[in-house]
Formats: C-alpha cells, structure tokens, sequence
C-alpha cells in the first residue's frame, strides 16, 4: 500500500520536473514554432516562408520578427546548408546566430523568453516594424494586424510571407500571400516600450545601405541601437550592411496574461539595398 501511494506522487513530480526541464510550466500554452525547414531562403536579396501546413495553438497572438543590422564589407553569397557561415559578412553576425541556433527546432528547449534572449548579452536584436505599402506617410501598423490570426483568414493553400530586398521597389518589403497579396514596407524599430528605451534612427526607418546607417559615430544607443559594426577593416571597405531576421510565434497564458514563445527560426540575412 505504500507503495503505491509513493508511486502515485513520484509519477506526476517526475512529469512536471520534465516540462520544467525544458522550460514549459505545467499548465502554460504550447506555441507551435514556424519550423526551419518552411523558410526558403534566396539568394541574398529573398525569402519565402511556407505557413500552409501551420496551424495556431488556440492561444496563438500573432508572429514576430527580430532583426540586427550589421556592417560589412564585402558580398558574402547566403548558404543555407549545412549551416548559415556569417563570418564573411560580420564575426559579431556569427557570435550571434551561434547563441540562437541551439534553440531552432529544438523541442528540449521550448517556453523561452525569446525577448530576453534576443536581448540579452549584447545581441541587441530589435521587433520589426510595419507601415501599408499604399500609406504615403508610412505610418505604422501594430504587428498584431500584420502577422497576426489574419494570415489563417487566406485559403490555406496561400499562407505564405515573402521578403523582398532586391532593390526593385522603394524600399525592402513583406508580401502576405501570393495570390491577391497584402504588401507592408519594413520599418526598423524606435526602441522597446516594456524596457523604455528609445533611439533615434539614422537616416530614417527604412532598411536601405547608407552613409549614415554605416556612420560609426551614429552607432550608438541613441541613434542606431540596431546596427553592429564590424572591426578591423579600413575605412574604405566598411560599405555593405546586411539585416539578420528569426521569426518566433507569441501567445498569452491565459491563466498568468504573461507571454509565451515559440522557439525562433531564422529566416534570412539580407544584403541591403543601396
């Protein structure tokens, strides 16, 4: 008899060390991750990311993106497998993806605050920002209204997000679907509300290469917060900055109101257009 009753209380504590053991408490949501294999990365200006076999947890808010700028210096050709080389473009580029990387795809390692640790430890990783393609002043959207449950209003079969940074449009953008789409400009961040930071980025919003997103007097936390430089190369060639994108899935607990995270899936790192 005592046996048992030990059993009947050792079985349920062993259960809840293993969900604490890879970061989900007993009773918060699971948020399904957009898994690495649905982004389609190409060449050094697209990506596609495939959502037609994505389906939200009931408690599922909305996508969002983190990116990093980097300065460069020379044209660094993307290679997927068998894994992204970010060293040519940027060493800091590739500090960064190392840090991440153990988390993609990775079951043991799900429940995370995917803000702090895009955050944390000098990565400085930033939400994208949106404004309509057809706004002229650009004005930003909520990405709850961007990359929220309207993606899973389209046929399932058109559920899918591009990325265009080939230089052809006025500034890079994100396409919702392929037939009929829904076209946002990307906008770069202003700073985090939860944490009040603010800055000021130069020369403006858009993700464009320039004089003044490379100026190394503006890298700093009160203008381009965003952008890391790279060190020890002349001057000259400091003239390239590439974007690194994750796209991670929040939701609330809808017992604690905290929110949950899936983990991250790195959709590209851009050259950005001149």
């Amino acid at each position: 008899m005592y046996k048992r009753r030990l059993m009947f209380f050792v079985l349920p504590f062993a259960a809840l060390l293993s969900l604490g053991g890879c970061g989900l408490l007993v009773g918060m949501p699971f948020i399904d991750p957009v898994p690495q294999g649905n982004v389609m990365p190409s060449g050094n200006d697209f990506a596609t990311i495939n959502l037609t076999n994505y389906f939200p947890h009931d408690d599922f808010e909305n996508f969002i993106i983190f990116y990093r700028i980097y300065v460069s210096a020379f044209p660094v050709e993307f290679t997927p497998a068998p894994g992204p080389t970010f060293s040519g473009i940027n060493p800091t580029l590739q500090t960064n993806y190392n840090t991440v990387h153990r988390f993609i795809d990775n079951d043991d390692l799900v429940g995370q605050n995917m803000t702090n640790i895009f955050r944390a430890g000098g990565m400085n990783f930033w939400p994208l920002a949106f404004a309509n393609a057809n706004d002229p002043n650009f004005h930003e959207v909520p990405v709850s209204q961007v990359l929220g449950s309207n993606i899973f209003a389209r046929p399932q079969g058109d559920r899918f997000l591009v990325f265009d940074f080939s230089g052809l449009l006025p500034n890079p953008v994100m396409r919702i679907g392929l037939s009929n789409p829904q076209e946002f400009v990307l906008l770069r961040a202003t700073g985090h509300l939860a944490q009040n930071i603010h800055f000021d980025p130069r020369p403006d919003r858009f993700f464009r290469n320039s004089d003044d997103l490379r100026y190394r007097g503006y890298l700093v936390a009160d203008f381009n917060a965003d952008v890391a430089d790279r060190a020890g190369i002349p001057e000259m060639d400091r003239t390239l900055t590439y974007v690194a994108m994750f796209i991670v899935a929040i939701g609330t607990d809808p017992h604690t109101f905290a929110n949950v995270y899936s983990t991250p899936a790195l959709i590209h790192a851009f050259l950005l257009p001149d």
